[in-house]
């Protein structure tokens, strides 16, 4: 590999796993540069700031973090409470972000559009070691226009930040792209400083995970004059409800939803077995046509909120050559070590550990993957893991 200690690093991402591997890269003397999107530090997290975790500090928290926040006089609780996304931003992320060793090495605003090589295209010098030899080139888009810079070495951790669409076969339904960022919302509303612009309104509901069970139990709460449709995929979903949760939040909260769904309190109306067939607006309205196994019915509601889930742009990677699997689109070493000890589907967060460096490898030498988005379409990533994927990866680049 021809990364060196003279090599620049780009960490893509200011969140929890980005900051992390500033931390790491730091500790190790390399050169770097964290970009971030938005215009503060963990603009993905910002998204759901006032969402409370499942897991308690201990479990928020790398090891290396709280060592440089301690050494800087910012010790992090260690009680068992659940902290939100916003006390995390606040006790953690931007006192890290504040720190001499990353502050200077940020680049807030700057979204990292695209990754190639430079002189070389996707199907080019495949496997010859000539790739490793020519930097990465990133396309940066920021508040002076799109400009190209050059790293050694790219450390993909933006997170799953691309909402997944709700027409039948995870495909947009007909209308739904030209709703989008209007009369479609992707994240779990903040309820306690925008109840007004929820209240008394007709909602549909899409989604059956946490985020659409922390939503819904909001929702049916705000008054009698809320409407919601909850449309749910499967005739009896889950919820994730098992048995001996060792995170008492998420039992709580998909115990409560199992609740509701079993008797709909007013103003609920459950649409089990259904899928979003077409959407179309109707003057500040929206007319929707759902599907189930018998038939269509029609319903007009006056805004979509559509929690199914995200995933990660893999499109800022087409130019490179990194093998993906078929199912999850997650790096294909991870997705297969990943399927060897947990299914296609996954387990339970706190029994996922890293599977190794070589499984973080891709056949495009110096480009790794880490976070949230290295599970692809899983759902049992747990932070721990991440942490654990920048001391493997720093491991590698340090060799």
């Amino acid at each position: 590999m021809s990364v060196n200690s003279r090599t620049t690093i780009a960490i893509l991402g200011a969140g929890p796993i980005g900051l992390d591997a500033a931390l790491a890269a730091a500790e190790h003397g390399f050169p770097f540069t964290v970009y971030e999107a938005a215009p503060r530090i963990a603009g993905h997290v910002r998204r759901w700031a006032h969402v409370q975790l499942f897991t308690p500090w201990e479990l928020d928290v790398s090891p290396r973090m709280r060592r440089a926040l301690a050494a800087a006089g910012h010790p992090v609780p260690e009680d068992g409470a659940c902290p939100t996304g916003g006390e995390l931003i606040e006790k953690v992320f931007e006192p890290l972000a504040a720190l001499p060793e990353i502050q200077g090495h940020l680049r807030l605003g700057a979204e990292v559009t695209r990754v190639g090589r430079r002189g070389l295209l996707k199907h080019e010098e495949i496997g010859s070691g000539e790739r490793a030899s020519r930097p990465f080139r990133l396309l940066v888009r920021d508040a002076a226009g799109e400009h190209v810079e050059e790293a050694g070495a790219v450390l993909d951790c933006t997170g799953t930040a691309v909402p997944n669409a709700i027409g039948d076969g995870g495909i947009p339904a007909p209308g739904e792209e030209a709703l989008n960022g209007d009369l479609i919302s992707h994240d779990i509303p903040d309820l306690e400083r925008e109840a007004d612009l929820w209240r008394g309104k007709r909602f549909l509901l899409v989604g059956a995970g946490h985020s659409a069970q922390t939503a819904v139990r909001g929702l049916v709460g705000l008054d009698s004059g809320t409407r919601v449709a909850w449309v749910l995929r499967g005739e009896q979903p889950s919820f994730g409800v098992v048995e001996d949760d060792p995170l008492p939040e998420r039992s709580r909260l998909g115990r409560a939803a199992a609740d509701l769904a079993a008797s709909p309190p007013a103003g609920l109306t459950l649409h089990r077995g259904a899928v979003v067939e077409a959407l179309a607006r109707d003057g500040d309205a929206v007319r929707v046509t759902l599907r189930n196994g018998t038939g269509e019915e029609e319903i007009t509601i006056d805004r979509i909120l559509a929690l199914t889930g995200r995933v990660g742009d893999h499109r800022l990677y087409r130019q490179l050559q990194v093998h993906e699997c078929y199912a999850t689109a997650g790096p294909m070493k991870l997705a297969a070590a990943l399927m060897s000890v947990g299914g296609s589907t996954g387990g339970d967060c706190l029994a996922q550990s890293s599977q190794g460096a070589e499984t973080l490898t891709n056949p495009e030498p110096g480009f790794f993957i880490l976070g949230s988005k290295s599970y692809g379409r899983r759902t049992d990533f747990l932070m721990r893991v991440g942490w654990e994927q920048v001391d493997e990866v720093f491991d590698l680049v340090g060799a």
